[in-house]
């Protein structure tokens, strides 16, 4: 009988329970019977431009800054961490039930302003039909539930995605979410030793007090604190704003954002032609 080392097994397993994953989120009941899911596993040299993504955008977004410091820890180790990417168009409503949680009226007003108005952030695009979006989120949810029932460590991430996106992943979705698939142990996405070393001490307390309790009230992309914008901001709790950044801060963001559009540009003709192999649009 053959003998395997179970850290070697357990490695291998990731690929399987990626699959059943993948499998588990299309299961997932839909609110509209509409969302085309689309979904791929990527793996090896596949990640690099996903990589370089992040590498680029980075330096303005301690959120970025962590995910890509974990993901890069484990390539740099040639520890292969196998990322589950979902996506679905949002941005068209089908079902004509005008239930005006979009802001327009009817469904067929908000399709008229989508096809005039789609356009795409860093990391979704839109506008975004919101009980697609229901849907999208579920299908995500069911895929890191199955991952749970193996207690393998997952984790849903629009950074991830928005980096897959930028590079030319599932071109034809409007939302994206990756989820890396272990490397088998505890909670690597989440208790992150992987990060202590990756920068000073002053610019990971900054960044960890910037993200931690800021995330935990809004989770905004920016992880800018939201600041109160008059005295009695309870009377009213519309007045709340995020806190701006300062000229020089959007110098370098805007320097920043022109850096990854070059990156990105760099990967999408490689990334894209599988698709056209594939025989997809």
């Amino acid at each position: 009988m053959a003998r395997i080392d179970g850290k070697e097994a357990a490695q291998e397993s990731m690929m399987e329970v990626a699959r059943l994953a993948i499998a588990a989120a299309y299961r997932t009941p839909q609110l509209t019977g509409r969302l085309d899911l689309q979904s791929e596993i990527v793996t090896g040299k596949d990640i690099q431009p996903i990589v370089d993504v992040f590498e680029a955008v980075h330096p303005i977004s301690p959120v970025m800054f962590f995910d890509y410091q974990t993901l890069k820890y484990y390539l740099d180790r040639g520890i292969d961490v196998p990322i589950i990417l979902f996506g679905a168009d949002l941005t068209r409503a089908e079902m004509g039930w005008d239930c005006g949680a979009c802001g327009h009226a009817t469904c067929g007003k908000f399709n008229a302003y989508s096809k005039k108005n789609r356009s795409r952030s860093m990391l979704w695009g839109g506008p975004s039909c919101n009980w697609k979006l229901l849907d999208f989120g579920a299908a995500c949810d069911f895929a890191c539930a199955a991952l749970n029932q193996y207690r393998i460590d997952a984790r849903a991430m629009g950074t991830v995605g928005g980096a897959a996106a930028a590079a030319g992943f599932l071109p034809e979705c409007s939302a994206h979410i990756g989820i890396p698939i272990g490397p088998p142990g505890d909670f690597k996405w989440f208790s992150r030793a992987t990060n202590l070393d990756t920068a000073d001490y002053e610019t990971h307390r900054e960044w960890t007090l910037r993200t931690s309790p800021t995330n935990w009230h809004t989770f905004p992309g920016s992880t800018k604190p939201s600041i109160k914008t008059k005295d009695d901001w309870w009377v009213n709790p519309e007045f709340v704003k995020f806190e701006p950044f300062s000229p020089e801060e959007m110098q370098f963001v805007d320097a920043t954002v022109a850096k990854v559009g070059e990156v990105a540009m760099k990967h999408v003709p490689e990334v894209t032609a599988w698709y056209k192999k594939k025989g997809k649009k």
